[in-house]
């Protein structure tokens, strides 16, 4: 099914603030285990998302964590799991809290044994999805790697598919991609626009993509952060390209920009909220898991400004809890019917091989 998303009302600075008023209501549920005023201190949280992700979550389930405990989140950006991995292998771990980008990052530390277990007596996973955690962690964002457009670029004919990303007549202009496959749905889209049903995907057939991708090439502007991606549309760089579905909204709602998506043959994952092994203040990151799960109100405070719910909203809540500029980006329900789930397992046994292979090629 195809589901494009028209222009919706722009409404700006006032989602965070109605997000702020939603978030300082007091829960129904107690945040924790009931052991949470005997912890203390600052939570470092290791940050692969940054930039308005983080702000909402400072603003929201962070900042009602830290009203009701005293505990002080604060976040070290990181674009990747990388400096992660290094500090662990060299026996120093500053992060209490850790965000993976994917499921087989998590996977891949959880296996190299870098992750403290969940401690169930506090987190309430059942609570969860079924399927949304593990002993090592819990899901906290489903993101949407979606075809987006400058909507004023394209006044009549409208995108609809992966392959209108390759019809340079039809839609002219520079191609947004991110500059790492796995995050951002390259060659998945190569594949799709090349007429390889989304059934079979996997495992990638990457030398077939990049062979598409070859054709496009030199129309390709290549962006490294989520704040760069819609940066790159604000400042006529592309017009057209692959974004993170929740940043698609923020340019569209905080920033006023004609933003225009569709789910038809997305892709969508999600992130990993785990404790590291040897984590200067594990007891306060295990309070934190269990107060985001409780705390319904500030999921939807967060979600209705970047709209990447966490498996508990998704399970007690329908997307007609968030307000109405929100649904349509977040990627649940009907939204994602046309789209397909990223195989994590493929990214954990071969993101080696495609990475080095991608590498090569963009450095052609």
């Amino acid at each position: 099914m195809k589901k494009t998303i028209r222009r919706l009302s722009i409404v700006g600075a006032s989602s965070l603030v109605a997000a702020l008023a939603l978030s300082s209501c007091t829960t129904s549920e107690p945040a924790g285990s009931g052991s949470a005023g005997a912890i203390s201190g600052d939570i470092l949280f290791y940050d692969t998302s940054g930039g308005v992700v983080y702000e909402a979550e400072a603003a929201t389930l962070f900042a009602d964590f830290t009203d009701d405990t005293g505990v002080s989140v604060t976040d070290d950006y990181n674009e990747a799991a990388t400096k992660f991995f290094a500090s662990a292998e060299a026996g120093s771990m500053p992060w209490s809290l850790m965000l993976f980008p994917t499921v087989n990052d998590a996977a891949t530390a959880a296996a190299d044994g870098l992750l403290e277990k969940i401690d169930t007596s506090i987190v309430p996973v059942d609570k969860l999805v079924d399927g949304t955690y593990n002993e090592y962690g819990i899901e906290v964002g489903t993101f949407g790697m979606v075809l987006a457009w400058d909507d004023d670029a394209y006044p009549d004919t409208k995108p609809t598919e992966m392959a209108d990303l390759w019809d340079l007549d039809t839609f002219p202009g520079k191609r947004c991609f991110f500059n790492n496959p796995q995050y951002g749905w390259t060659l998945e889209a190569a594949l799709l626009a090349d007429g390889v049903a989304a059934d079979d995907l996997y495992p990638l057939d990457v030398d077939r993509a990049l062979e598409k991708l070859d054709e496009i090439k030199n129309d390709i502007t290549w962006w490294t952060s989520g704040a760069q991606s819609i940066e790159s549309f604000e400042n006529g760089s592309c017009d057209i390209g692959i974004l993170w579905a929740n940043r698609a909204f923020t340019a569209l709602d905080a920033n006023g920009f004609p933003m225009n998506i569709t789910w038809n043959e997305a892709g969508y994952s999600n992130s990993v909220w785990s404790i590291p092994a040897g984590a200067p203040n594990a007891a306060a990151a295990q309070e934190l898991l269990a107060h985001v799960i409780n705390n319904t109100e500030g999921q939807i405070a967060f979600a209705s400004v970047v709209p990447t719910p966490i498996p508990a909203s998704v399970k007690a809540l329908s997307p007609t809890d968030f307000p109405e500029q929100v649904q349509a980006f977040l990627p649940v329900g009907s939204n994602v019917d046309g789209s397909v789930l990223q195989d994590s397992d493929y990214y954990l046994e071969s993101l080696t091989e495609v990475l080095d292979q991608f590498n090569r090629w963009v450095g052609q």
